[in-house]
């Protein structure tokens, strides 16, 4: 192979799985040292892609066209020749890391399994290349021995581990698939920094794939955009990203465009603003106990919300950010009554709501929640009908069954599907449709606060896009308070009138969202601002 030849070769790579076409007529280059961005919505054929560079494609798979490594084709060699290549000059970081890692054996033994299998090295030798590889990933022994097991670790700890396992023999290339859509923005900036320092020092080749524009701005060289299985732009980032030529690139940067003139947060009437808070919290502090140390002794509590106070008013949109164990989840699980409290109270609508005490019906009916995943939110054997009727238990009376048929299908129409969709099961349904089920749920008994935990997190940009409007015409239409839980602060700038910034279980800092993103007051809220990644754009 001569210094011009790309490292990877993609020529008219065309797939399809039991007849059906995944992928066709794919065709691109990376050069070493090269760092290409994939982009596009779910289903557009990226992770297909991915796998299909790694030769792990599923069964009734037909593949046509060519992929060269180094000058060999891929789909020529041997299962044994690909086993060879994996892990040691190919090497792939998963989006899921709990999913990619084996929860039975320890970091590394994992780590160390690619090192032996590729190197050939001694016990000893493995064990110390395991440490170095570890450490150059953030997790130096000392605080991360060897026999730490995945449960042990925070998502962030997790994906480096996976990176530990992708790297250990220094490949030539590494596939990084939406390495960083789950982790929050301080975690993420790190991971990124650690791919680009990777791709520096190393000289591998990086392709990136990600449905988000902005961090691809800040990683790639190169930009693929893909739809339907099909090429649809590529060329140098700089150049479309600064004008995209195909209609489908625009509409992903008019879906990114969060904080656009358009975008701008609800005004609240003046008599919404003065009115008594619809929710009230008062010096909250949840704790969780410690580790028994001995027969009879524990090692203190652990206290994830300390004090924390805050109010949401009738038709009021609040953000909630902040990092991975800052407390956000402890928080709402006290809100939603599944928490026993150490301190402090909540009020909804002048009731105090506590897992405590025996909170009415109607309480329980004015606050409903929206999960970040929707389809493990949802029971796979009930069709949507059952799903989406599930909290009229809450109602005084019995709906009935013709009135209960009828409310579905309001619902599910007022947040764009269909009636007859209460037919379907929640498989048949994409990851958008899955949430504005999970919504048309939590609005059936008509809500006055809806809390939405990482509800958008995991979409794609258009999708999310729909989404958030969706929860503007809602709000709009029904004057929905909402409490908006988000990692991503570009969301939480899009909808929220107010934001609350929480580190180690305490509100650090407060107040109307485009007077806190714009000036700042606590370090925690700049450093967040600081690590979220901006979409790059070129001067055309």
């Amino acid at each position: 192979m001569n210094a011009e030849s790309p490292l990877l070769h993609m020529d008219k790579l065309t797939l399809s799985i039991h007849q059906t076409p995944i992928l066709q007529d794919i065709s691109l280059q990376l050069q070493a040292g090269q760092a290409l961005g994939l982009i596009g919505e779910s289903g557009s054929g990226k992770s297909m892609t991915a796998l299909s560079i790694m030769q792990l494609l599923p069964r009734g798979s037909v593949q046509s066209g060519s992929i060269r490594f180094q000058g060999q084709a891929l789909e020529a060699m041997s299962e044994a020749e690909l086993c060879e290549l994996r892990g040691s000059d190919i090497g792939m970081i998963f989006q899921e890391p709990m999913t990619a890692l084996n929860p039975v054996k320890s970091i590394g033994e994992q780590v160390s399994e690619s090192i032996r299998l590729h190197r050939g090295l001694s016990r000893d030798e493995t064990q110390a290349l395991t440490r170095q590889t570890l450490q150059r990933v953030g997790l130096p022994n000392a605080e991360f021995p060897l026999n730490r097991y995945p449960h042990e670790l925070s998502g962030g700890q997790r994906q480096r581990v996976v990176i530990a396992i992708a790297i250990a023999c220094q490949p030539r290339l590494l596939i990084a698939d939406e390495p960083t859509t789950a982790l929050d923005v301080t975690t993420q900036a790190g991971i990124l920094e650690l791919l680009k320092s990777l791709q520096q020092d190393e000289g591998l080749a990086l392709m990136l794939i990600s449905h988000d524009l902005a961090v691809v701005s800040n990683m790639a060289d190169d930009v693929v955009v893909m739809r339907q299985g099909r090429v649809v732009e590529q060329g140098d980032l700089g150049a479309v990203f600064a004008r995209p030529a195909h209609a489908y690139t625009r509409m992903l940067f008019e879906a990114s465009a969060l904080s656009t003139p358009g975008s701008a947060p609800r005004n609240l009437p003046s008599t919404q603003a003065a009115a008594t808070p619809l929710l009230q919290v008062e010096n909250l502090i949840c704790e969780y106990p410690g580790r028994r140390t001995g027969l009879l002794s524990h090692a203190p509590a652990f206290r994830a919300v300390n004090r924390v106070s805050f109010d949401i008013r009738p038709g009021e949109s609040v953000g909630l950010v902040g990092e991975s164990g800052c407390g956000k989840s402890t928080l709402t699980r006290a809100l939603l009554g599944l928490m026993h409290l150490q301190g402090g109270r909540i009020r909804l609508n002048g009731e105090e709501v506590s897992a405590a005490k025996v909170v009415s019906r109607a309480a329980r009916r004015q606050m409903q929640v929206v999960f970040q995943d929707p389809y493990g939110s949802f029971n796979p054997r009930h069709r949507v009908g059952r799903l989406v009727s599930e909290p009229l238990h809450l109602l005084d009376t019995s709906a009935g069954r013709r009135n209960t048929k009828q409310r579905v299908a309001r619902v599910l129409e007022s947040v764009g599907l269909h009636a007859d969709d209460a037919d379907k099961f929640i498989h048949e349904f994409s990851g958008g449709q899955r949430q504005r089920i999970a919504i048309a749920r939590s609005l059936i008994v008509q809500p006055s606060l809806i809390i939405l935990d990482e509800a958008v997190s995991a979409l794609d940009v258009s999708v999310r896009a729909q989404v958030l409007q969706l929860l503007d015409t809602l709000a709009s239409e029904q004057g929905l308070a909402y409490l908006f839980i988000s990692h991503d602060l570009s969301v939480v700038r899009r909808v929220s009138e107010r934001v609350l910034v929480m580190q180690q279980g305490q509100i650090v800092e407060q107040g109307d969202t485009a007077v806190v993103f714009a000036s700042p007051r606590h370090a925690y809220t700049r450093e967040l601002l600081a690590a979220t990644p901006q979409l790059r754009i070129a001067s055309s």
